[in-house]
């Protein structure tokens, strides 16, 4: 039997090798066709002279042969015209507002000086993570928050902000590992006092309130003493509460057209004990400091960022594992990249772990350790950028492939939801939404039944992400970064995928993949997606190839490979069968024997292969 599923999938194989084989051969035929009848062909047509007409009347465009890249310009002039003056004000006004990605902080407890438009807003993300998991393993130890800034008015804003991290403390304490909780959630108001008349100065006040949970220890069978427990070796869960506040006199100067430095001075004010077991100070307490931040626009979209910030006390921000409060210096470095008017991205290199104003002084618990900082900015009320209209031998595309992705993905606003299961009883399910051209979002869901890998090198992988009693949870998200919709010579996307299995043996894992689609013609596309599967259990990358051949204007054959690179690398094959129903709808028909079809099950291959079905629907 095992010979018998070999064979089916080198038969998959040669028929990937040869398909695509024969449409590049098709593709040179044609296009040595066009160049030669380009050459010898002579087109005589009568010239029939005419009145010349007013310049004025003349309309100079470049348009590619297509007239309909110029329509909705045609359409808004005829309406403008149309328009009153009280309308054409109103119309005026809104193509002045801000449309560009604004950078409104450095670091929470760093804001800058510049402000929304009376109710416009922002809705952001970000991620703090170490680049190991400490005592407790895994892929790091995280920090997640969130955040939404209101303009109240063109100088002032109002923002709220939630934080959570449920990681054990990153040093092992007496040789135990501690679980440790964070869980924030708070309001912040900045206020513009001053700026010069020719806006190279400015000053404004900063403040927050949050509402800030705290435990240590753990009940229970394995359970474990509280850190903020001194006085005694019982063991157990503590939990406090307390309501924390900061506030700040952000200063920023334009040193140039490019650049910008700010200084802020401020202060955290944060409890110094933590319950009625403490033995003199068990907490951080109040903190003044100084910090200095600067800006640097290397381009029309890219921002340096980088600041430093030095603490006066009398409190402290960071403790070891021999739980001694320390003060540690906070730095930060990294860039912002202005990807759409809708869509901004950071990241940068820090050791501050909080991701509120009142907790962004905090290193991360018991070590001061570098950590890497992921965010994104969503700011849903600005123009988003303008794609040419998809071909039609590219719809199908926009329902994404099956183990090897492509770039695609619908346009902003349209939802695509994935359903999947096999004759295995394996299950997968995702939704995703187009927040704008260029990102989308989306979570998926995953449920294994009688895994069985071919490599038993595999097996650790197996029992802990790809078990029957673990389901897998996950959020990510994909950003293009280029596309012929915007002239560029093919598409290409970043993805990243992260979450945690369901089980015993919960574990988080990450998964990136950069994904180049290319259209040869059109009956043909390929795509190739370099792949990293990271956690802290394994870590290793592959590689993943397939093409969408075209059979007729509602068929298409997809055949997929995959290989791992590693020195026990697994290869696995795909060859699928997809029908659109309509442009919203698809189902595919595969024969497969790779260990599923999202992510981490991708890249590995199972000893018996499977025949499933994917619903495939955009709205």
């Amino acid at each position: 039997m095992a010979s018998r599923n070999s064979f089916n999938m080198r038969l998959i194989f040669f028929i990937y090798l040869i398909s695509t084989l024969f449409n590049f051969i098709d593709v040179f035929a044609q296009k040595i066709k066009e160049e030669s009848s380009q050459k010898n062909s002579i087109e005589w047509e009568k010239v029939v002279e005419e009145k010349s007409k007013p310049l004025k009347k003349i309309i100079w465009r470049s348009y590619n042969n297509d007239e309909s890249y110029f329509k909705d310009e045609i359409f808004e002039n005829r309406l403008e015209e149309s328009f009153s003056d009280t309308q054409k004000k109103k119309k005026k006004f809104v193509k002045n507002k801000k449309t560009n990605q604004e950078l409104l902080q450095i670091q929470p407890h760093i804001p800058l000086n510049i402000f929304l438009d009376k109710g416009d807003y922002i809705f952001s993300t970000y991620w703090k993570s170490s680049f190991s998991g400490g005592a407790g393993g895994g892929t790091g130890n995280q920090n997640y928050g969130a955040g939404f800034d209101f303009g109240l008015s063109d100088d002032s804003l109002f923002s709220v902000y939630f934080s959570v991290a449920d990681d054990p403390l990153y040093q092992s304490i007496e040789g135990q590992v501690i679980p440790n909780n964070w869980a924030s959630i708070g309001l912040g108001y900045k206020k513009k006092i001053f700026e010069s008349i020719n806006s190279k100065n400015s000053l404004s006040f900063a403040s927050s309130l949050e509402y800030w949970a705290v435990s240590s220890g753990s009940d229970g069978q394995d359970a474990k003493k509280s850190i903020y427990n001194e006085i005694d070796n019982k063991s157990g869960h503590e939990k406090y509460e307390k309501f924390i506040y900061s506030f700040s006199f952000p200063f920023s100067r334009k040193l140039n057209s490019r650049s910008k430095i700010t200084f802020v001075p401020g202060a955290t004010l944060i409890p110094d004990t933590l319950g009625e077991k403490n033995i003199g100070e068990n907490f951080y307490g109040n903190n003044y400091f100084l910090a200095s931040g600067l800006n640097f626009d290397i381009s029309e979209k890219i921002q340096l960022i980088g600041s430093y910030t030095y603490l006066f006390g009398p409190g402290e921000n960071s403790f070891n594992k021999d739980l001694k409060y320390l003060k540690k210096p906070i730095y930060s470095y990294g860039f912002n990249w202005k990807a759409s008017p809708i869509i901004g991205v950071e990241a940068k290199v820090t050791n501050s772990f909080g991701t509120t104003p009142s907790t962004s002084l905090l290193t991360i618990p018991s070590d001061n350790k570098p950590l890497y900082y992921v965010g994104a900015k969503y700011k849903p009320s600005s123009e988003d950028i303008r794609f040419l209209p998809l071909s039609k031998s590219n719809n199908s595309l926009l329902f994404g492939g099956l183990t090897v992705n492509n770039a695609l993905f619908p346009e902003k606003g349209i939802s695509q939801i994935t359903l999947n299961s096999d004759d295995k009883g394996n299950l997968f399910g995702s939704y995703g939404y187009s927040l704008s051209n260029i990102f989308q979002v989306e979570i998926s869901s995953s449920s294994f039944n009688d895994k069985k890998l071919t490599n038993k090198n595999n097996s650790v992988l197996q029992n802990i992400y790809l078990n029957e009693s673990a389901s897998s949870y996950r959020f990510g998200g994909k950003l293009l970064i280029f596309s012929p919709q915007k002239n560029d010579l093919f598409w290409m996307t970043l993805r990243t995928s992260l979450g945690r299995n369901q089980g015993s043996n919960s574990q988080g894992y990450m998964f990136s993949e950069l994904m180049n689609t290319f259209r040869l013609n059109n009956r043909l596309a390929f795509n190739i997606s370099p792949k990293y599967f990271f956690s802290g259990v394994e870590s290793f990358g592959g590689v993943g190839f397939s093409s969408y051949i075209n059979l007729s204007d509602n068929l298409m054959l997809i055949p997929e490979i995959n290989t791992s690179i590693k020195n026990d690398s697994d290869f696995n094959s795909t060859l699928a069968l997809r029908y659109s129903l309509s442009p919203e709808k698809s189902l595919d028909l595969y024969y497969s024997n790779s260990a599923g079809i999202q992510d981490l099950g991708q890249l590995l291959q199972e000893k018996k292969s499977k025949i499933g079905i994917k619903l495939n629907f955009l709205y």
